[in-house]
């Protein structure tokens, strides 16, 4: 599932052509979204009710954190009556331009969700940048994250893919 998750990822990173998406993290992830919706569907992983749902709220009651992450692929509890931990495929954190310490905060908010919510994969996406930040990465699922830099230069898109070292 990881690699079908990044190669997902790269195919979308690389839709969003528009220069003025670049340049905010809110309008790249309106547009990154839309691209991975679109991803997603037509390589069929969208299948028996999971979604794709941007910035939606884990609740303390249901979820045991306060978080919004940017964007998650699950089947929500309310439709399935499963578990909340159960039915969570992908979480992705968008970061514009992150600094080794907003790098770092994402990374403790993706471990909480493969901790406590199970998710099999998280990406770490650093929008508008060259480090994908996978050295600085040091927390307990190594295997479950991915780490990518993502930028755009004379109309051309850019990526630098990581894999923190204990998963590499």
């Amino acid at each position: 599932m990881i690699d079908k998750i990044v190669a997902a990822t790269e195919r979308a990173l690389r839709a969003v052509a528009e220069p003025r998406f670049w340049r905010t993290e809110r309008g790249f992830q309106g547009r990154f979204y839309c691209a991975l919706q679109q991803v997603l569907d037509s390589e069929g992983l969208l299948p028996d009710g999971r979604i794709l749902e941007m910035e939606y709220q884990k609740g303390w009651c249901r979820h045991g954190m306060r978080q919004r992450p940017d964007i998650v692929l699950h089947i929500p509890t309310e439709e399935s009556n499963a578990a909340p931990y159960e039915n969570n495929f992908a979480v992705w954190a968008l970061k514009r331009a992150a600094t080794l310490t907003e790098a770092s905060d994402d990374f403790e908010k993706l471990d909480q969700m493969f901790d406590r919510l199970r998710y099999p994969v998280g990406v770490f996406v650093n929008i508008a940048a060259t480090n994908h930040f996978a050295d600085a990465y040091n927390g307990r699922f190594p295997r479950r994250l991915r780490t990518v830099a993502a930028s755009r230069a004379a109309d051309r898109i850019v990526t630098a893919w990581g894999v923190p070292k204990a998963a590499a």
